[in-house]
């Protein structure tokens, strides 16, 4: 007891015998392998390419000081496109069937109106369920049809509207009337869906251009 020191064993001072004594070499690291030069090229194009269009977009933003609330106008217009179709078609349905007798309106009046009422009938649906699913279309490709939208809806609305007006023109109004009013009643909506397509339109260029949309 006491202050006395525990002597240590010179054996265990020993040093115990290394790897290289034992022969045995240890084994060295595998180097980092790199990626090639081809595959940095990539990287660096794709990073560069989003981190400009968010600088883009950023910048737009800030340049048209919008306040986000617009974004919502183009649901809301597919919505009126929608009952437009809808309304469209239950109004040349009548006059369009019963024109063998009596002819309320052409037969390639009759293919232009269903080909642009189904077409833009089945563009809101999908529309409108992408945003559902948030999956939204391009602000450029939902221009283009916007704009297609407008000129067909126009071009169907004129040619329903001249039929009208030739058979009224004849001074032979068939028994039954309600079919006419029909008819220019499509003609006269059919307006009303080239106008808001219009207006969809530049809705969506103005808020592509912001930034707002993608």
């Amino acid at each position: 007891m006491g202050n006395s020191k525990i002597s240590r064993d010179p054996k265990k001072e020993e040093s115990s015998p290394t790897a290289e004594e034992e022969g045995v070499v240890p084994a060295e690291p595998l180097p980092a392998q790199k990626p090639s030069q081809n595959e940095i090229s990539r990287i660096t194009m794709a990073n560069a390419e989003s981190g400009a269009d968010q600088a883009d977009r950023g910048m737009r933003k800030e340049y048209f000081n919008s306040s986000g609330a617009g974004k919502f106008l183009p649901p809301v217009l597919k919505l009126l496109e929608l009952a437009v179709a809808i309304v469209c078609i239950g109004l040349i349905d009548d006059p369009a069937h019963h024109s063998r007798l009596r002819v309320f309106i052409s037969s390639r009046t009759v293919a232009l109106a269903y080909g642009t009422f189904v077409l833009f009938l089945v563009f809101s649906v999908v529309y409108l369920f992408g945003k559902v699913i948030r999956d939204n279309f391009p602000w450029k490709l939902s221009s283009l049809l916007n704009l297609t939208g407008f000129i067909l809806y126009l071009a169907t609305a004129a040619c329903i509207l001249n039929d009208w007006s030739e058979t009224k023109n004849r001074n032979y109004w068939p028994p039954n009337t309600q079919r006419m009013d029909f008819l220019c009643g499509a003609g006269s909506v059919a307006v009303v869906g080239a106008l808001f397509y219009l207006i969809d339109l530049i809705v969506t260029v103005r808020l592509g251009m912001k930034g707002e949309i993608e």
